[in-house]
């Protein structure tokens, strides 16, 4: 995803799993963003937005003022490029990073597709990148998504972590509270990957299970017998 913003590439898309990190991702892009070369806007999606609301969520993030009359699409697309062009004569550049695109309506992603054709002779005027669920990618295929489709030339896809991976996870997720040795069994860590299916929230969650559960019975290492009784 810096990739497309560093080179002014349009559009780029990561997909995953429910709980995989996909808007942990989206943090690590806020934060990594200079602020004096773009101007980042995170559009969380909300079930029901309109294209109407989208672009006005934008400008509002813009700080672009709106008038009470102004209703018309075609009106707040001109308002907004005219916000990009003028970000563009400033020397920076318009990043929109979208949380759950999943949930955008056939008409949002026109919106979307729109933004990201803004362009001048030599460059895209904007980036906008797309964190969604594994099923985004499949809808993409319809042929009325053709042209956004097109512009993608990112995508990536989040998948679950591996038992490496996961030992790993732990383990630093331990060491930053402090915990230098070992807690979790070998047998331990196996059943929390099946019952977590490798996903990091589920792991999270069904971990901190364990941790209660260890404690309540004073067990100084948590094995499969601790998660067991952590998840009945």
């Amino acid at each position: 995803m810096r990739l497309i913003v560093d080179h002014n590439i349009s559009l780029g898309m990561v997909t995953s799993p429910s709980g995989t990190g996909k808007t942990f991702l989206t943090q690590i892009l806020l934060k990594s963003l200079d602020e004096n070369i773009y101007e980042t806007i995170l559009e969380l999606v909300t079930p029901g937005l309109s294209k109407t609301g989208l672009l006005r969520e934008i400008l509002s993030e813009l700080g672009v003022a709106q008038p009470a009359e102004m209703s018309r699409t075609e009106d707040l697309v001109k308002l907004l490029s005219n916000a990009i062009i003028e970000l563009h004569e400033e020397g920076r550049r318009l990043v929109v990073i979208v949380d759950e695109c999943h949930l955008l309506s056939a008409e949002c992603l026109h919106i979307v597709s729109t933004i990201s054709n803004l362009e001048i002779s030599d460059c895209k005027l904007a980036s906008c990148l797309l964190f969604g669920e594994e099923r985004f990618s499949k809808r993409l295929q319809n042929p009325s998504y053709a042209s956004l489709r097109n512009r993608m030339f990112f995508q990536s896809e989040l998948t679950p972590m591996t038992l490496e991976k996961v030992n790993q996870y732990i383990q630093y997720r331990l060491l930053t509270a402090g915990r230098m040795m070992n807690l979790f069994s070998e047998d331990a860590v196996a059943l929390l990957c099946e019952r977590s299916e490798w996903v990091c929230r589920s792991l999270n969650k069904y971990c901190f299970l364990t941790l209660i559960e260890g404690a309540k019975q004073g067990r100084q290492i948590l094995d499969r017998e601790i998660v067991l009784a952590a998840l009945r």
